[in-house]
């Protein structure tokens, strides 16, 4: 049997253990609750970043988008300014903007002014290096370029004929007419055409003339930038 003063100490212990116990248990959850609340804050900040991000690309989309809208509307305006008699709709052979030389001749190609000049005005046959009188040419051509057209590009193409190279040193007559409109163009640029507005090309034998006379040439397209 307990005496009195042993049930009372049992019971003092008891007493102490579940408070202990509530103790523990209230420590824990509070633990918890912190570490939740930690996970939580983390979570805000990122879903914050997120919309932060989401708004940033939105409003440069929409800016881009008015942007956009203004240069076309822009382009638009260019346009309608254009009167119809600008805007050329067939090819005309002649230029009279153009004073040319024998040997070159003009043309309108739907509002792009090409000039054409004779392979035998500048080259020997199978050369591509200039004959002394091509550069006479060649002076009068670009004298009357930068004249009209000081701040236009040039488009520089060769032209043969169907005959396949034979003794000559190039491999191909596509190889004969980039020299021969690459030679054209070098020349021009001594003469004060700025080589960075000037592209070259060759088709060769391709889009073959009536004669083969006429399929030799070098054309020059002035191109409005």
């Amino acid at each position: 049997m307990f005496t009195d003063s042993t049930r009372l100490s049992l019971i003092r212990n008891c007493v102490v253990l579940a408070t202990l116990a509530a103790g523990s248990l209230l420590v824990g959850c509070d633990s918890a609750k912190k570490n939740e609340l930690t996970m939580l804050k983390e979570e805000n900040t990122q879903l914050t970043m997120q919309r932060d991000e989401a708004r940033t690309a939105l409003e440069s989309s929409e800016a881009e988008r008015r942007r956009l809208e203004e240069q076309a509307g822009a382009l638009q305006s260019k346009v309608n300014e254009v009167p119809p008699s600008a805007v050329a709709t067939t090819n005309d052979t002649t230029d009279p903007k153009l004073d040319l030389p024998a040997g070159v001749t003009a043309e309108n190609r739907n509002g792009t002014i090409v000039l054409t000049i004779e392979g035998d005005v500048l080259f020997d046959a199978g050369k591509a290096t200039l004959k002394s009188d091509a550069k006479k040419t060649l002076d009068k051509v670009t004298s009357e370029i930068k004249k009209k057209y000081p701040d236009s590009a040039l488009r520089l193409a060769g032209f043969t004929d169907t005959d396949p190279i034979k003794k000559s040193g190039f491999k191909t007559n596509y190889h004969l007419g980039f020299e021969r409109a690459f030679n054209v163009g070098q020349y021009v640029v001594t003469k004060g055409v700025d080589s960075s507005k000037i592209e070259y090309s060759s088709f060769g034998p391709e889009m073959a003339k009536s004669s083969k006379k006429e399929s030799r040439r070098v054309e020059i397209a002035i191109v409005n930038e």
